[in-house]
């Protein structure tokens, strides 16, 4: 089994999360998300107008570069956790269940 990546803040993980230089852009069907970080595991998602629960599953596309496709993936958290349902939350963590081959490569890439 892999390490956990462990930073000082006290923030364990499998894959550290990146902001930065290589940001992949996600269509959840109604347009681009904003993305705050990322990682080879997920992605910390700007709060979006839909009713997503922890558990849902959201379908799409992701691009990184010129790699592009579906994607799947599930809702692992939802901040505030207890949020007002005709509001948005602040923010959505998705964990990817299935990217694209040549998006995956790419995002490796980026990592190193």
């Amino acid at each position: 089994m892999p390490s956990t990546f462990h930073d000082p803040t006290g923030e364990r993980r499998l894959h550290h999360r990146a902001i930065g230089d290589v940001l992949p852009h996600i269509d959840l069907g109604f347009g681009p998300v904003e993305i705050l970080d990322w990682s080879l595991g997920g992605a910390r998602i700007k709060g979006t107008a839909l009713t997503l629960g922890i558990g849902d599953f959201v379908t799409g596309t992701i691009t990184v570069d010129d790699a592009s496709g579906p994607l799947i993936a599930d809702i692992v958290r939802v901040m505030p956790p207890y949020y007002d349902p005709r509001q948005s939350p602040d923010e959505i963590s998705l964990r990817w269940l299935e990217l694209p081959p040549d998006v995956l490569h790419r995002m490796i890439a980026a990592r190193r």
